[in-house]
């Protein structure tokens, strides 16, 4: 099994994958973030994926970032999914 870790970007965002032993992650592609969930349909599909790590990104105050609100969508979907 794999883990699958998302750098989720308004416009495209970044995948990386560690192997199947999870010693070493690696990048995986750029997606357009509109395309994010087919694609992550038809690589768990193909590929075992344990867990997903999702990036949060934090402003200098520790206040969340423009993007929050879209990453907690993609929180949502993915867990209905």
């Amino acid at each position: 099994m794999r883990i699958l870790s998302i750098d989720y970007g308004t416009k495209r965002t970044g995948l990386a994958v560690t192997d199947p032993l999870k010693l070493i992650a690696s990048g995986l592609t750029t997606v357009d973030t509109p395309q994010l969930l087919p694609f992550l349909e038809k690589y768990t599909a193909e590929e075992p994926v344990e867990a997903f790590v999702i990036g949060l990104p934090k402003r200098l105050n520790n206040e969340g970032s423009a993007v929050e609100a879209d990453i907690q969508q993609l929180l949502t979907k993915l867990k209905e999914r």
